[in-house]
């Protein structure tokens, strides 16, 4: 091995490894963060974790939340795809957060220096890409999946470079392997904001073809490309068909019933046929301060749970006569994402200069894609508050629709953005060497621009935006009540003091960019080395997001992990309950807002629960009968007990006798023509268990069917994928089941005494069956098509990225070989 070429690797390894221990120190003494989504993710995901520990097996379904639901985008569908053992080597040698953004800053690198960018300067690339303050904002906060799909896309990237490089193999299995891993990650909002970019490079790839003549050149670029995409998606193929086959189901999949009803997902006058509403989608948007606050952090204020209480304010309030609050009282956010954001989207002045430099210096396709790039997920992200143009792509581009929060576009552009940047400055030493005169203009013409960027953040945007927010005045709405008058005056001091702490900001961004093209003057001059170069840009990268990143993640945010924390606190209305023999009953938490509370699900089947993908018939359930507590539907959901606020506000279980339980005879069918017929039904029945409503659809199973509800049925036996029930009747009767509808042929298999039956849906979200006379086993079985054919494919294509992968490596090594032998 040639130690002096692998110097540079080595320190990268080393500098990433360190930089990512010092970012998480904390974990190495036991302790992780506070994230808020991960124990939601715990709690939701209790009954799954149990049954695997007790079976082996993975359980596709859930009792647990929304009265049950798939948990296919619960827990991320990874069967048979052998891509997840190749993250295993990392989390076996440093875990937890610190593997997760040293893989992450290892994808970046590898994406710069594969395709022949120095390996000082691109050290600087991956710290920025691992210290980016909005991507540990995102981490903090939980979303895992998110911050590794993300880390996963330099190499999706590396792999287009590589491949209209015209290195085709590797640049076809390099995109192959990231796309598969970014899959495999199981966040795809942030792979369609990225896929949305690729076009672009496309166009100016083929533009440079047609103009070279080289169109057969482009035409295998784009053939390798393919059938890496392919591979990648088969190599998903468990988690994309799972995902797929449910979505049409959620909330995201349009509307089941003919008149929608309105609710926080289907605002009144903007109901769509397919996918989320407008408002519901374009919530968590980013507002012009938002996008300033990704060069100059406090430009909205910071986070929602920022601490705050600056000297003007504080004076304006002991002016008018109050005591200032307490920091914490006060919300420093003043930007769009009005619903609340733990911290700004700050993608670091460093990069912000390097950004600029690049789109003056690297070659011309890469300047487009990165920057138009950058432009277009920008715009993306700002959603509702650049109305004309992101209801355009909602209504034109397919699955846009179905993707909510788009303030989160702006996650992956640290890799964007820094990424061009070292491209740029590589591309830019080889122009000094052969035209300085060119370089010379390139890096003054780019100062220029940073200057007039950063000038216009300091002079310009301030009294353009303000500092004021749409819920400032109600935050001291009984301060006007009690002195006329003095609003204005404590309004004006908390404005004057978000301005002062933005223009502290503001001027440290500016120092840093000034800093930043000092480093790449030294560098034209040749004072320094480009090793030299690296080093400081990414001492400058490092010391610009520490600055930031302690106000968000800090010490208060982590905490001591052990078997206790990780559970979730059990309350004596929950030891009441699970002291209960029965096997199977559900409970109504009616101490939290219950369609937003994951946690009842750690210790019982809720008909609640949390869900941004929970089906559209039970979001219906929720919004007309659940909302408003009506008793028939919760009986007819088998909910046992009430959780209710008690003595002190503490939990208190009440015992709900009238549940219909988990399976129920009725003694008459009521059938209807209509989604909406089947579902006002419910509120207007006069005896809801004993009648099963059943629409049009299932007329045929149901023919000539005289049921008396004579007899008895019990459920012998729960899992998550397998229900058991015994039955006993004289007469041929229906049997409605508390089990909520999934359906038809998605996955739900009954038999009675092991042959085959046919479901139908009743009472618009319930299971029903057909069951003859006499003693029978009823057994519903969960077992989902998509699945186990998806695990298939899956071994199969990511097998071929490993194979593919190992013999490139295998040809390289004997390519060497032979040339070290002839040498």
């Amino acid at each position: 091995m040639d130690f002096k070429k692998a110097l540079p690797h080595i320190a990268a390894v080393v500098i990433f490894l360190l930089v990512a221990c010092v970012t998480f120190s904390p974990q190495f003494s036991g302790k992780g963060l506070r994230q808020g989504d991960i124990q939601s993710y715990r709690a939701a995901s209790k009954e799954m974790k149990d049954y695997a520990e007790a079976t082996g097996e993975r359980a596709n379904w859930t009792g647990t939340s929304f009265s049950g639901m798939p948990t296919y985008l619960i827990s991320t569908v990874s069967a048979g795809n052998n891509l997840k053992y190749l993250g295993k080597p990392f989390r076996a040698f440093i875990g937890g957060g610190a593997g997760i953004f040293f893989a992450g800053m290892l994808c970046c690198y590898l994406l710069l220096v594969l395709n022949g960018v120095n390996p000082w300067l691109s050290i600087a690339g991956g710290v920025g890409v691992g210290l980016a303050t909005t991507t540990l904002v995102v981490y903090g906060a939980g979303h895992t999946t998110k911050v590794q799909t993300i880390f996963y896309l330099p190499l999706v990237a590396g792999g287009v470079i590589m491949a209209f490089r015209k290195y085709y193999l590797l640049g076809g299995l390099l995109f192959a392997l990231g796309m598969g891993m970014a899959i495999m990650s199981n966040h795809p909002q942030m792979l369609y904001y990225f896929g949305l970019t690729l076009p672009v490079y496309g166009i100016a790839q083929l533009v440079k073809a047609v103009r070279a003549g080289e169109l057969v050149s482009f035409g295998k670029s784009l053939g390798v490309l393919v059938v890496g995409l392919v591979l990648a998606i088969g190599a998903g193929a468990s988690n994309l068909m799972t995902t797929l086959e449910y979505s049409p189901a959620t909330m995201r999949g349009g509307q089941v019933l003919e008149t929608p009803l309105v609710d926080s997902s289907t605002p009144s006058g903007d109901v769509p046929e397919d996918g989320l509403a407008w408002d519901y989608a374009t919530m968590w948007s980013n507002n012009t301060k938002d996008i300033i606050a990704t060069y100059a952090p406090l430009a909205a204020g910071g986070g929602g749970g920022q601490a705050f209480n600056d000297r003007a304010f504080s004076a304006a309030m002991r002016s008018a006569g109050f005591q200032a609050p307490p920091a914490n009282r006060v919300p420093a956010y003043h930007g769009g994402k009005i619903e609340g954001t733990a911290g700004p989207e700050y993608l670091g002045a460093v990069i912000w200069a390097l950004f600029i430099f690049g789109l003056f210096t690297a070659r011309r396709s890469l300047a487009i894609w990165l920057g138009l790039g950058t432009l277009l997920v920008m715009g993306l992200s700002m959603g509702k508050y650049l109305d004309g143009f992101n209801h355009f792509l909602y209504d034109t581009l397919p699955y846009l629709n179905k993707l909510r929060a788009p303030s989160s576009a702006l996650n992956i552009l640290p890799f964007m953005m820094v990424g061009l940047g070292v491209f740029g400055i590589d591309r830019w030493l080889r122009t000094r060497e052969d035209t300085p005169e060119t370089a010379r203009k390139q890096l003054l013409y780019s100062g220029i621009a940073a200057a007039v960027f950063g000038l216009m953040v300091l002079f310009v945007f301030p009294s353009v935006l303000g500092f004021s927010s749409p819920t400032d005045a109600s935050m001291f709405a009984g301060v006007e009540q009690q002195k006329p008058g003095a609003l204005r005056n404590i309004l004006a001091g908390l404005e004057e003091s978000r301005r002062s702490l933005y223009m502290a900001d503001a001027w440290r961004s500016f120092l840093f960019v000034g800093l930043t093209f000092g480093v790449l003057f030294l560098l034209f001059r040749k004072t320094v080395s480009p090793l030299i170069a690296g080093l400081a840009l990414t001492a400058l990268v490092a010391f610009d997001f520490s600055g930031i990143n302690g106000r968000y993640i800090s010490d208060k945010n982590w905490v001591t992990v052990n078997k206790r924390t990780k559970e979730v606190p059990m309350t004596a209305a929950d030891k009441q309950i699970l002291a209960d023999p029965d096997i199977h009953y559900r409970v109504f938490n009616l101490t939290t807002s219950f369609h937003q509370d994951p946690m009842t699900s750690y210790y019982h089947k809720h008909i609640g629960g949390y869900s941004a993908v929970k089906m559209r018939r039970y979001q219906d359930i929720i919004t007309k009968y659940l909302i408003s507590r009506d008793p028939d539907v919760i009986n007819m959901l088998n909910t046992k007990y009430i959780i209710v606020p008690g003595q002190g506000g503490a939990p208190q279980a009440q015992q709900n006798p009238a549940a219909y339980g988990a399976a129920w005879l009725v003694n008459d069918i009521m059938p209807v023509s209509s989604n909406d017929a089947e579902f006002n039904a419910l509120g207007t029945v006069e005896n809801l268990k004993g009648t099963a409503i059943v629409h049009s659809d299932f007329s045929d199973e149901v023919a000539g069917l005289q049921p008396t509800g004579e007899g008895s049925i019990e459920i012998t036996n729960y899992s998550p994928n397998e229900l058991t029930y015994s039955f006993n009747s004289p007469s041929e009767q229906l049997v409605v089941f508390s089990e909520v509808w999934y359906g038809p042929d998605l996955g739900w298999e009954a038999t009675i005494d092991g042959s085959p039956a046919e479901l139908i849906r009743t009472n618009y979200i319930l299971r029903g069956l057909r069951v003859p006379a006499g003693q029978h086993t009823i057994t519903m079985t969960f077992h989902p098509a998509s699945y186990f054919t998806g695990k298939t494919i899956s071994m199969i294509c990511s097998l071929l990225i490993i194979l593919g992968l190992i013999g490139y490596a295998g040809w390289r090594f004997m390519e060497n070989r032979k040339a070290a032998t002839a040498a």
